[in-house]
Parts: structure tokens; C-alpha cells; sequence
């Protein structure tokens, strides 16, 4: 505003001067009254100086404040962003490390494992035969041999009491024989995944295995003895014990390896505990039956590891569209602020009610005789069909801001 008056007093005081040199002309004075006015003309070349230098000053001025401002809110809103999705990336290669190595971890020891079968088997094994003569003579350490021999088997392979299994757990059932509540104390129960539960129960038959041994003749006696030992657990009716969730199976634990062999030979014997949900098992099924189960933990916890992975490659990922949004934000102000420096040159390239511009003005007074080697600079004069597509856009843009 203070330019545009500047520039009309200015107008209008050399017009004046102009007209007075003409009706001055006879004047015996208007030599001197000519080089008054070129002093003033000098005057108004320093007035043109100041006016077009705080203009250039002022443009820059606003240029730059704009631009750091611009810089500032970028830097900000790049700090704010990129600081989580780095957070995100350090957690990701971190589970993702982690899960690899677990893998290793459980596959070496799944090796290790299987190399020591063979020798934990025929450790059992000779345990087994030098109990043999102490067994025969008493019951109850029969009993004791079987669920220690069962607990020895179980720790031998990485199982934990409290953790993997529990020893002797009592609850009750309904007996399947007089149909009453019973007391019950399975010798082991495994925990599964899924809050699943393996019901093993050791038989020591070892008296009536040993005389069909020394006789033939008594083989029929030791399988007589076994299927009485399978009605008996299947009375026991563990597979709906109260507090205990397990599948439909429970597995009879029978030390002695060779017995199972001449088990197997007899179908009948097969069947009949096929029929009660009871699974025959020597000290080698047990071994494969507790590898597999290891093998489920090992799956249930690598399932949750997978499980995590995604879940942070999840976040990651909306982490990184948050992100895109936010540079898309960044990209819109950049733009707001072209258009605001845009406006800003218009205004000085507008005409307002049919009068020239602020740059039309200035470069007319070179018309007046001005002297002068600089140029105002060409990028900032705009033709008048650009200055009218801004004004249409700047009219556009307007529009759109009122609507919203």
C-alpha cells in the first residue's frame, strides 16, 4: 500500500514538473527550473532505488520465513514418524531372530534326543533286569518300579514334574464296574497344548511274564493276567475324571519289552483293549509317544512366535500407511505454500480497477529518463494471460476453501 502511494506522488509530481516546463517555456527562468527538475528526477531515481530494494527485501523476507517454517513442521513431522516405524523395524528383526533361533534350538535338541534313544533304552533295559529277582517277591514294589521306572523315562527325555506331568494326581470317577465314585491316582498325567491332558498308567506283570518264560505252558496265564489288568483300568473310567481334559485313550505302561511282543502276537488281547480306549505301551512306543509330545510343545511355541511375528508385522505395516499418509500431508502444505507465493506475485502483477500494476508502475519510470542498468527481474513479470489463469486459480482455490 505505502509502494502504490510512493509511486502515484511520484506520478503525479513529475506530470506536474512536465507541464510546468511547458507553459515555461518563454519563461526566462526555465533553464533553471529544468535543472531543478532533473535534481528531482535524480531524487526520484533514489526513491526508486529504495522502493525496489525494500520490495526485493521484502519478498525475500517472506520467502524465507515460509520456507522455514515449512522445513521446521517437515522436520517435526518426519522425527514424529520415522522414530516409531524405526521402533517397529528394531522389533520386528528382533522376533524374527529370535523365532530363527528357538528353531535351531529345537531341532538340535530333537537331534540330540533321537541320538540318545537307543542308549536311555538300553540303560531302562538293564535297570529293568537287575530289579527282576526284587520284584517277583513283592507287590508293592512292583508298583513302585513301575511309576519310577515311568517318572525316570519322562525326566530323561526333558519333561519336568509340575511343568510337563504330575505324579499320582488324585481325583474321582464313576467306576464303570458298580457304577459309584471312586478315588483315583493315575500314576502320570501329561499336560498337552491346549489345556489337553495324557493319562499313562504303569502294569508290572512281571511274575506271570517270567514263568511263561521258564514255561510255555503259562503263557495263557500271563495273557489272562493282562486282560484282567485292562478291565481293571478300564473300570477306572480315567478318560472322564473330574478336572482332567484328555483324549479318549489312556496308555498302559508295561516295562518289560519282550512282553509286548508276545502281546502283540495275541489279537485278542489287542482288541480287547482297543475296545476300552487303551493303548498298550512298551519303554520304546513311550519314548515316540513322549517325542511327539515334545514335539506339540515345540509346535505350540513356535505357533506363538509365529503368531507374535505377525502381529508386529501388522503394526509395521500400518506404521508405514500411517507414514505415506503423513508424507501425502507434508506434500499438500508444499503445495499450500507455492500457491501462497504465487498469490503474492500475482498481487504485484494485478491490476486493480483499470489501474497498472506495482511492477507496471516501477518499470515506467524508466520511460522518464531514469538512469539505470538494472533490470527488474523478467520471472517475476507475468503476462497478462498468466496473470489472468492465476487469478482464475486463486479464485478456484477460494472457492474450494469456502465450500469445506
Amino acid at each position: 500500500m505505502l509502494v502504490a502511494v510512493v509511486s502515484f506522488i511520484f506520478g503525479a509530481l513529475v506530470s506536474a514538473l512536465i507541464m510546468h516546463i511547458i507553459f515555461s517555456k518563454n519563461n526566462s527562468s526555465a533553464k533553471e527550473e529544468l535543472i531543478r527538475l532533473r535534481a528531482k528526477v535524480e531524487t526520484s531515481e533514489n526513491l526508486q532505488e529504495i522502493i525496489k530494494r525494500d520490495f526485493v527485501q521484502l519478498a525475500n523476507e517472506t520467502i524465507k520465513n515460509e520456507q522455514e517454517d515449512l522445513r521446521r513442521q517437515n522436520r517435526e513431522t518426519l522425527e514424529e514418524k520415522i522414530l516409531p516405524l524405526t521402533k517397529e523395524l528394531g522389533e520386528f528383526k528382533e522376533k524374527v531372530e529370535h523365532f530363527n533361533l528357538k528353531g535351531v534350538e529345537n531341532t538340535t535338541k530333537i537331534v540330540e534326543q533321537i541320538t540318545n534313544l537307543e542308549k536311555n533304552n538300553k540303560v531302562i533295559e538293564q535297570e529293568a533286569k537287575n530289579l527282576v529277582e526284587a520284584l517277583t517277591k513283592n507287590q508293592n514294589v512292583k508298583g513302585a518300579y513301575g511309576e519310577e521306572l515311568l517318572d525316570t523315562i519322562l525326566q530323561q527325555n526333558g519333561m519336568q514334574e509340575g511343568v510337563h506331568y504330575s505324579k499320582q494326581f488324585v481325583t474321582t470317577s464313576t467306576n464303570l464296574k458298580d457304577e459309584e465314585i471312586h478315588t483315583i491316582r493315575p500314576d502320570v498325567i501329561v499336560n498337552l497344548p491346549n489345556e489337553r491332558h495324557l493319562i499313562i498308567d504303569s502294569k508290572v506283570t512281571l511274575t506271570s511274564y517270567l514263568e511263561c518264560i521258564e514255561d510255555e505252558s503259562k503263557i495263557g496265564e500271563f495273557k489272562t493276567e493282562v486282560k484282567k489288568r485292562i478291565v481293571d483300568l478300564a473300570n477306572k473310567n480315567y478318560q472322564n475324571a473330574e478336572g482332567i481334559s484328555q483324549p479318549d485313550f489312556v496308555l498302559m505302561y508295561m516295562p518289560i519289552e519282550s512282553s509286548i511282543s508276545l502281546l502283540y502276537e495275541d489279537s485278542d488281547i489287542i482288541k480287547q483293549a482297543y475296545k476300552s480306549n487303551i493303548i498298550i505301551v512298551g519303554t520304546a512306543s513311550l519314548l515316540t509317544t513322549i517325542r511327539l509330545v515334545n514335539h506339540l510343545f515345540a509346535q505350540q511355541k513356535q505357533a506363538e512366535s509365529v503368531q507374535q511375528i505377525v502381529t508386529a508385522g501388522t503394526n509395521l505395516y500400518e506404521t508405514f500407511v500411517q507414514f505415506c499418509e503423513d508424507l501425502i500431508d507434508v506434500q499438500k502444505r508444499m503445495a499450500d505454500v507455492n500457491s501462497r507465493l504465487n498469490t503474492t506475485i500475482n498481487r504485484f502483477n494485478r491490476n486493480s480497477k483499470n489501474k497498472p500494476s506495482l511492477f507496471s508502475q516501477v518499470n515506467a519510470l524508466k520511460d522518464f529518463g531514469i538512469n539505470t542498468n538494472k533490470e527488474i527481474p523478467q520471472s517475476l513479470l507475468l503476462s497478462e494471460e498468466e496473470t489472468l489463469l492465476i487469478e482464475e486459480k486463486q479464485d478456484e482455490l477460494e472457492g474450494v476453501l469456502a465450500n469445506d
